[in-house]
């Protein structure tokens, strides 16, 4: 068990100062960054304390810049790519034990709307941040 497993919402909380009191001021064991935002990279790296793990999964519209003389001193690890597929399962069991709260996704769309969520998504439309797609089987209808 990790010393704290938390989600904070930006648009709710200041984030440094809940992640900073919750350390006490040691900063991040491992801050995932999928938003993807103008300013969420730097408060990724921010919150993180030296020797962490920041993993990035968000796209971005633009390259985005490692301000190197600010993060002097950090030693943090960056790990970048794509959704890891093998994780699925375990993320599906946490989101149904509601450990996880997917309330804060702007759209959500059946698979076989998949194809217009995708659109949705790239084009930015209708204040979208991101998208759930959520699949029935005969256990959930």
């Amino acid at each position: 068990q990790a010393l704290c497993d938390r989600c904070v919402n930006p648009l709710t909380e200041d984030v440094i100062h809940v992640i900073n009191m919750l350390t006490q001021g040691r900063g991040a064991d491992g801050v995932i960054e999928a938003a993807g935002g103008n300013d969420t990279f730097e408060l990724a790296w921010r919150i993180a304390r030296p020797n962490a793990i920041v993993t990035i999964v968000a796209l971005y519209d633009k390259p985005l810049l490692f301000p190197l003389p600010e993060m002097y001193g950090k030693n943090l690890t960056f790990k970048t790519g794509g959704v890891d597929g093998c994780d699925c399962a375990e993320i599906l069991s946490l989101i149904e034990e509601g450990k996880i709260d997917t309330t804060p996704l702007t759209h959500r769309c059946s698979l076989n709307e998949i194809e217009e969520a995708y659109r949705i998504f790239e084009n930015k439309l209708d204040g979208v941040i991101k998208v759930a797609i959520v699949c029935q089987t005969e256990s959930n209808k």
